[in-house]
């Protein structure tokens, strides 16, 4: 664990990152460093800092099955809240491929190699990467994916998923329009439907990829395994909090 004052603005994005994961004991036993991360994160406004360690709070103390099987309701049931962002921007078209390719080629780029069979595209492992840049590196790529992000954001917020606080730092790093994009996407999100009956699900992964502008494609984005997902290793692992 660093001391406080060696902490830089890009570790909190390591943190989030973490708490994005699916759920895993190894995360319960580390919540006492991550409450330390938390807390010693700079310039973290302080309501972001109390829901940062409510939602910390709630996953060191809950049955680990339930927090697992929530994690899967989430994420896992339908493309509007899948953490593979390229799932977004892409949908099923080939260029995927060739965005996933493009993006591990980053990694690879900065000495890093997934040490599991993580998809590039999976959020939390993009995150991990983005905390190992220089701050303004990675303010560009959360900039890339900050409408995505938002989208997430304003989905999780509509279903009052205790996941919702976990954006709001991306959001702010990302340099987001708050006024301007939320509340677009907010005109989007209330026509969606919550149904979870397996035709809906079934339409809700036939939905078209969504676009932000010329530049969407452009932007980095990232994405989760089939399965249970274990906390991102890397070959080269990066620093400690």
């Amino acid at each position: 664990m660093t001391n406080p004052e060696e902490m830089a603005p890009m570790d909190i994005v390591k943190v989030i990152a973490v708490l994005l994961h699916y759920p895993q004991a190894e995360v319960q036993a580390a919540a006492a460093e991550l409450r330390d991360a938390i807390t010693a994160a700079p310039d973290l406004p302080a309501a972001e800092r109390v829901a940062l360690t409510t939602f910390l709070a709630r996953l060191e103390e809950g049955d680990l099955l339930d927090l697992q099987a929530e994690y899967v309701a989430t994420f896992d049931r339908g493309r509007r809240l899948s953490l593979h962002l390229f799932e977004h921007i892409h949908g099923e078209s080939r260029d995927r491929g060739q965005a996933m390719v493009d993006l591990l080629a980053h990694y690879r780029a900065a000495g890093l190699e997934p040490a599991v069979s993580e998809l590039p595209d999976y959020l939390p492992l993009f995150l991990e990467y983005c905390s190992l840049l220089p701050a303004q590196a990675a303010r560009e790529w959360l900039e890339g994916v900050g409408e995505l992000l938002a989208l997430l954001h304003a989905r999780l917020q509509r279903r009052a998923s205790p996941y919702a606080p976990l954006f709001p730092p991306l959001l702010r790093l990302a340099g987001v329009d708050r006024e301007r994009v939320l509340e677009a996407i907010a005109r989007e999100v209330a026509g969606e439907s919550d149904d979870a009956t397996p035709g809906a699900l079934d339409r809700d992964w036939q939905e078209g990829p969504v676009t932000f502008g010329p530049d969407a494609a452009a932007g980095c984005t990232p994405g989760r395994p089939a399965g249970g997902a274990s906390g991102t290793q890397w070959v080269a692992p990066p620093r400690a909090l």
